[in-house]
Parts: C-alpha cells; structure tokens; sequence
C-alpha cells in the first residue's frame, strides 16, 4: 500500500564522496605546500595532511563500495540546514578572527559557539572544554614541538608557555 504523498528515500552518498574526493584534494595541497617547509617544520603538517587523506579514501572507497552494493548511505545531507550554516559562517568568521586578534580569543569563542549552534546548552562545560583544549594545543606546539604561536593580542599571556 503506497501512501499518498510520501517521498522516495533520500541518500546522502553524493554528499559523502564529495566531501571525500574534496578532503583528499585540500590534504594533498597540505603536503605539497608543507613539503617545501625547511627541515622537521614539515613532518608535522605532512602527518596530518597524509591521515586526512587517508581518512577520505576511506569514506570515498566505503561510500563506492556501498552503491556498488545498492546500500547507500541513507539519510539527507543537513538533517537541520540552518544549524549547519551556522557552523559554517561559524567557521569562516573564525579564519577572520583568528588572522585579526590571534589564535587564543577565537578559538575559546568557537568552542563555546558552535555547540551552542547546534543545542547544547551547558555554557560552563563548553567553556571549560574550550579552555582547556586551548591550553593544550598551546602546550603541545609550543612547548612539545617548539612552534611558536601565531601574534596574538593575548600574547602576554603565551609568553607563559615559551
């Protein structure tokens, strides 16, 4: 019995092998850009950059394999379009941020933000969160890995961990 009105099942596999095909292309111009770095500056983003596209391999040959299969990946592409443009514009006006006022400011506003965009409403765990990863991304670059961070109108307080 068909019922009136009702749409045929939505499958987001395009969506996935795009995001796929576009995450292998952005993490090979991380390699070639970071390959010409000088000495060890280079191992680090080449690292990413090789598990990033190692990571879109796998959804594009998962995603592949599935359609050969006749399975692909149910499920529409935003379940909530709005919330996703958020994060998007999120996102972006955090590039800006960051190139303006440094690294520590946007990257706690972003942490606390963006999972309010999509919900959560626990402002002093996400602050927390935020905070915390801050600090550890400050202590892994530039205490582990010797990399200085980008100026910052913090930087006061990133003379703390040189």
């Amino acid at each position: 019995m068909e019922v009136s009105g009702a749409s045929a099942p939505t499958s987001r596999s395009l969506a996935e092998i795009v995001f796929a095909i576009l995450l292998i292309a952005g993490a090979a111009a991380v390699i070639f850009t970071a390959s010409g770095y000088p000495g060890e500056s280079a191992t680090y983003p080449v690292v990413i950059g090789a598990a990033l596209a190692g990571l879109g391999c796998w959804v594009l040959v998962r995603e592949v394999l599935r359609r050969l299969q006749g399975h692909a990946t149910p499920g529409s592409f935003a379940e909530h379009a709005p919330r996703l443009a958020i994060g998007l514009v999120a996102l972006v006006l955090y590039v800006l941020a960051v190139s303006l006022v440094g690294f520590i400011l946007p990257s706690v506003a972003l942490g606390v933000l963006l999972p309010a965009s999509v919900g959560f409403r626990r402002w002093g765990l996400s602050f927390v969160v935020a905070v915390i990863s801050v600090v550890s991304i400050l202590l892994i670059f530039v205490l582990a890995l010797e990399r200085p961070i980008p100026p910052d109108i913090l930087s006061p307080l990133g003379r703390l961990f040189r």
